[in-house]
């Protein structure tokens, strides 16, 4: 099973690196700026950034810290990653593939551990969870960012049925109290948490999130379908706005900063 989903994360994403790297989504520099400064790094930190896509993440801790590793189960995205730090003039950026559920790092190599905007495609997030914490050392962070199922149950699987439309290699979006149990079940204490929304820094433009993923025709038209035809409790979690033709929506969000007793 985790073999079957890496393999569909690897096929969706391989050939979008480009287009990732220029996501308003994912290179909002204002959210990119607020993560980094609830972190607060210290210049001796290293971090492990996992599922870094095209390295934004890794891109803003860079300027702050020793090292980052950035790190992904598609090497596109890694050549990627380089190619923008070469861009920006960052020499302290590696790369390294593999999986979020099984770390080829010892115990205790890392000061801050980051994931955004990932999870939801891992196959065991749980797992990952537990392997964030070993490569943590004594007091270090772990910082996730990810889009957020609601607590109500019917919603959240009408949310997953949207995002897996949209993208087949989408597994799960967790609850914010889903995440809470698994950082805290993997020895981790939470010491922030904020509900809010992924967007641009304004609303996502639904042709742009299609287009990005190269979402089949078929699978768009059922799309548009669900959010034109959306209930109210669908059409307010997700923000959604219709101008003609144009449909604007926010995929609700969970961050969580915790820590690694020590």
């Amino acid at each position: 099973m985790s073999n079957s989903i890496h393999q569909l994360v690897t096929d969706q994403f391989a050939p979008t690196a480009a287009s990732y790297a220029v996501s308003a989504v994912h290179g909002n520099a204002q959210a990119l700026a607020e993560l980094v400064a609830l972190v607060d790094p210290k210049p001796t930190d290293e971090v492990l950034d996992v599922a870094t896509g095209a390295g934004h993440v890794a891109l803003a801790f860079a300027p702050r810290v020793a090292k980052v590793v950035a790190y992904d189960l598609t090497p596109s995205m890694l050549e990627q990653t380089l190619a923008s730090a070469r861009g920006r003039g960052l020499s302290n950026i590696e790369t390294q593939q593999g999986t979020a559920e099984k770390l080829p790092f010892a115990d205790a190599s890392f000061d801050i551990y980051t994931v955004r905007l990932a999870p939801h495609h891992f196959a065991d997030t749980a797992e990952s969870v537990r392997e964030a914490a070993r490569v943590l050392r004594p007091g270090g962070r772990y910082l996730v960012v990810d889009t957020a199922s609601p607590e109500d149950a019917g919603l959240a699987v009408e949310l997953d049925e949207i995002e897996r439309l949209r993208d087949p290699s989408h597994v799960h979006n967790y609850s914010p109290s889903e995440w809470r149990q698994m950082v805290e079940d993997a020895g981790l204490t939470v010491e922030h948490e904020a509900n809010s929304f992924c967007d641009e820094g304004r609303a996502m433009d639904f042709d742009d999130w299609v287009i990005r993923m190269r979402t089949p025709e078929d699978a768009v038209t059922e799309l548009r379908r669900r959010f034109t035809q959306a209930s109210p409790e669908l059409r307010r979690l997700l923000d959604i706005s219709i101008d003609g033709n144009r449909i604007g929506f926010r995929l609700p969000q969970v961050t969580m900063l915790a820590r690694k007793a020590g």
